[in-house]
């Protein structure tokens, strides 16, 4: 009889005995594969009397027979199995065995069965409820952690009886081992451990996925043979699908590694790869264009969401990819806290697609993948359930009008594992150019749909490669896109130039920028006579993209001869006339404040007339002139000793003028009222009342500060907490008439995790307070409650922080604050706001109100938790008086243009003829 059918013969004779191991057998571990070479020598396999089995508890009077009923029908006749009665974690039973070659190899082998939905557990470091393990350690106790050495099963229960075996590959040093059953579930069987020892062959799973790869590239085009065989791919194949079971795993390994590079080299050499190139960048977070091999070792620092990635999408739409550091994969999301299969959608897939224009020729698609449960309120997100509770589906699917045709589906179904990646390859003959879909999806069973636990899939190595009929491969093609984009950068910037030079109502720089669009135009316009022929035939397989090294042929060639010259031209174009430009930002800015009813009182209004006057000249004989280092030096000269000639102007106002109505630094201690149940922070001028208030970090109250590691953190500044904090103006002080009330704040923006914070104005009717104006908004994801003003809240006008993680010290820093400026100018019954951080600055358009008197202000935030606060500082509340209003005058009208006419390629706005520079119009 042939030795394979003997091996045969052996296992169904163990399996009519109900012994699990015979000598000579070969079985699969997830350790690999083993053949038995000797007898048990576990001599109490029967469960007769649990004779050799020591009890594992906690309390001393507890025996064998506490936590196991010996069931005298047991596996089989003749075999008596045990039922645990007591799930106590962490007690149970084991098993001592000492081998007496501390370098053999042995199999353990035993028989369970439990209801439905029970599983071991893979847990490597401590015992766990319902938990197999073997340990073997040099301490000769039960747990003992000298040199321990420990293997278990991850397997599903199911009401029959299943054999599982796990290997003990020994290393020559002396150990005892424990195998032992701990917290087992009160449902759960188990009979016939044994223990043999074995000696390790190839494990021929490994073998039949590296032949299922080849496959699927050697089958998916009808290649020519003498192709594959020049590259060694039918050879290795045909010894590949040959390995016997006398093969060893040092002999599998170098063959699996000889076919993978043969693999490698194949694809790479004959077929596109449709996953664009790239790197990732730490910097954007990973924003650029990575190549989505979806293997994310390197991915964040820290786990991060991204609902795309490169190509792909997440399902289900709004969760996203999470970086699995420690095995390389993407996790599609988090679920658990006793939430079923996908977040309480049993029904429902978890995966990812994408969507590819292909043109007529063969494609395959490879993914792995792995799908688990988590079991609900666990800290450590352990994804080492031994259910099995999902099956995969890989697919390739044209898309029309927006939907898929199911009857042009290829695709690839298996059942998912909950700790060793299934492979997926799906390989497809496209006959009619189009669009089409590749993903993946994971589906929950039906036997686990009730399951109160989270769930989670894990996916890597995602791969799209194809052989087409076109005369060029991806990368040539790609090539010339590279090329062709280069071509259009350049004719775009011709194009900027010569609407710089008519557009522009300065003569700085034009002949220079003219001589230059000379020169390239006629470059540019000689590439772009070039075919596809000619530019693919300046190709070659080691391209990389590049207008820096000439490792970017062509692409390099180009930018290097004619598109950095026009790019660099029409910079310094730009920039030149912007500095002569500037000068009338200057003026416009000057103009406003002299016409600002704010400083209607002011003494020093001629003075800075004449300085406007001053500037004026400056201006016109610069316009007269061309550009030079001097001329620039003498506008920013001119426009230093105006902007000095506005501050002089603005203190001018007499003091008489002003009336302080609060001035609050948040410097004095606050004070708790008791009867109010409130708290009080005096300023110089008024005092601040908060609803809570309280030094402790951990806490959502208001604060001046709070305590780390003993010591008061910006004691000085007012931490903004859950509520809102109330400053009075007394009703005698209340702002009415012609006169103007002023408010001017600080306000560092923290990345409230969607949540809310700002400032309200409030009048009163009489019964109840009504919001005159407010900005009420969040900063972690743009939304906005209340926006009166219609303020930018971008980041440049209203900076935050972008990392939600960060705490208070990192928000409350001088990068961070943004200045408030609110107006209410009762004369003209009109308000607006005014913010400015980092040197970029915004004032709204006014609105109209109806003057109603504002008797509160309000700062207030709804965020309930400690860490990542906002902060408010530097209060004050002036009235100002001003004289009847002689007419709606514009507050720097120029900078609140909502709707330009026309938006230059380079960035410039017309408005009405005139150019909208940082905001400001200029003729």
């Amino acid at each position: 009889m042939k030795k394979r059918l003997l091996l045969a013969f052996m296992a169904m004779s163990a399996v009519a005995s109900g012994y699990a191991l015979e000598q000579g057998e070969f079985v699969y571990t997830p350790q690999g594969r083993f053949q038995i070479t000797g007898a048990n020598v576990n001599a109490n396999n029967a469960f007769q009397d649990l004779s050799g089995w020591t009890v594992v508890s906690a309390s001393t009077e507890k025996t064998l027979t506490d936590n196991f009923n010996i069931n005298a029908n047991g596996y089989a006749e003749g075999i008596n199995s045990v039922a645990s009665l007591d799930a106590t974690e962490g007690e149970g039973m084991y098993f001592k065995f000492e081998p007496s070659d501390a370098s053999t190899a042995y199999v353990v082998s035993y028989k369970m069965k439990g209801a439905t939905a029970v599983s071991t557990r893979v847990k490597t470091v401590a015992v766990s409820t319902n938990l197999v393990k073997v340990e073997g350690n040099s301490d000769n106790a039960f747990g003992g952690t000298n040199d321990v050495l420990v293997a278990n099963t991850a397997e599903e229960l199911t009401e029959d009886w299943q054999t599982f075996n796990y290997a003990i590959v020994g290393d020559g040093t002396p150990r005892t081992y424990y195998i032992s059953f701990t917290g087992m579930a009160t449902n759960i069987e188990i009979a016939d451990v044994q223990i043999a020892p074995a000696m390790q062959f190839a494990d021929l799973r490994q073998r039949d996925a590296m032949v299922e790869k080849m496959e699927a590239y050697k089958n998916c085009y009808a290649w020519d043979e003498a192709l594959l065989e020049d590259l060694g791919y039918t050879e290795n194949l045909a010894t590949l699908k040959g390995l016997g079971d006398e093969a060893g795993q040092a002999e599998l390994d170098e063959l699996l590694n000889t076919c993978e590079e043969i693999v490698s080299e194949f694809v790479k050499a004959n077929m596109d790869d449709f996953l664009p190139d790239g790197a990732y960048n730490a910097t954007t977070n990973g924003a650029g264009t990575p190549k989505v091999d979806i293997k994310f070792a390197n991915w964040y620092a820290k786990v991060q969401k991204a609902i795309t990635w490169g190509d792909w999408n997440c399902l289900p739409e709004g969760r996203g990819f999470w970086e699995n550091a420690n095995q390389g994969c993407a996790d599609l999301g988090h679920y658990q806290s006793a939430a079923k299969w996908n977040n309480g959608s049993p029904d429902s897939p978890m995966g990812v697609y994408t969507q590819k224009n292909l043109d007529p020729g063969s494609y395959v698609f490879g993914i792995e993948s792995r799908a688990c449960l988590r079991e609900p309120k666990k800290n450590d997100w352990s994804d080492e359930d031994g259910l099995k509770p999902a099956y995969g589906v890989a697919y390739i699917v044209k898309i029309v009008d927006g939907q898929e045709t199911p009857d042009t589906i290829a695709s690839a179904v298996k059942g998912l594992y909950p700790t060793k990646m299934s492979q997926f390859f799906v390989t497809a003959e496209i006959k009619e150019a189009g669009k089409y879909e590749i993903g993946f999806k994971a589906y929950c069973k039906d036997t686990h749909k009730d399951l109160a636990q989270g769930s989670v899939t894990y996916i890597r190595n995602a791969s799209i490669y194809g052989k087409t009929e076109n005369q060029y491969s991806q990368k040539q093609l790609g090539y010339e896109a590279d090329v062709r984009e280069q071509i259009t950068t350049g004719r775009t910037q011709l194009t900027t130039a010569k609407e710089n030079i008519a557009n522009a109502d300065y003569f700085w720089g034009k002949a220079e920028l003219q001589a230059c669009v000379d020169t390239v135009e006629t470059k540019i316009a000689a590439y772009e006579q070039m075919d596809q022929n000619a530019i693919i035939a300046t190709f070659q397989d080691d391209y990389e993209k590049s207008t820096t090294e000439e490792t970017g042929y062509l692409v390099y060639t180009i930018y290097q001869a004619a598109v950095k010259d026009i790019i660099a031209a029409n910079k310094k174009f730009i920039a030149v006339n912007d500095t002569l430009a500037s000068i009338q930002v200057a003026i416009d800015r000057a103009e406003a404040t002299l016409s600002n009813r704010l400083y209607n009182a002011a003494t020093g209004m001629d003075a800075l007339q004449s300085a406007i006057t001053k500037a004026k000249g400056i201006q016109a004989q610069m316009k007269a002139g061309q550009y030079s280092e001097e001329n620039a030096a003498a506008i920013v000269a001119a426009n230093a000793e105006l902007a000095e000639a506005v501050e002089l102007f603005k203190t001018t106002v007499p003091a008489e003028a002003i009336t302080v109505l609060a001035d609050i630094d948040f410097a004095t201690p606050a004070v708790e009222n008791t009867e109010a149940n409130n708290w009080s922070i005096a300023g110089t001028v008024n005092s601040i009342i908060l609803p809570n208030y309280g030094d402790d970090a951990a806490a959502n109250t208001f604060a001046q500060g709070y305590f780390e590691n003993g010591e008061k953190q910006m004691a000085d500044v007012l931490r903004v907490g859950n509520g809102e904090a109330i400053v009075e103006i007394p009703e005698e002080q209340q702002v009415s008439g012609t006169n103007i009330l002023k408010l001017d704040f600080d306000y560092y923006i923290g990345n409230l995790n969607k949540k809310n914070a700002g400032f309200y104005l409030y009048s009163n009717d009489g019964n109840a307070d009504s919001t005159i104006a407010a900005f009420y908004f969040s900063r972690y994801d743009n939304a906005v409650v209340e926006n009166t003003f219609g303020l930018d809240y971008g980041s440049s006008y209203i900076p935050g922080i972008g990392d939600r993680n960060n705490s208070d010290l990192a928000i409350c820093v001088e990068k961070n604050r943004t200045h408030f400026e609110v107006v209410l100018d009762y004369g003209e019954k009109t308000m607006y706001c005014s913010t400015s951080a980092n040197g970029k600055s915004q004032t709204s358009e006014k609105l109209n109100f109806n003057g109603a008197k504002v008797v509160k202000f309000g700062v207030k935030s709804d965020y309930n938790v400690a860490a990542r606060r906002c902060w408010f500082d530097n209060l004050k509340i002036q009235c100002v008086k001003a004289g009847e209003a002689t007419g709606i005058s514009e507050v720097n009208a120029a900078a609140k243009v909502k709707a330009p006419t026309k938006v230059l390629k380079n960035g410039r706005i017309i408005i009405n003829g005139k150019y909208a520079i940082n905001g400001m119009l200029v003729k």
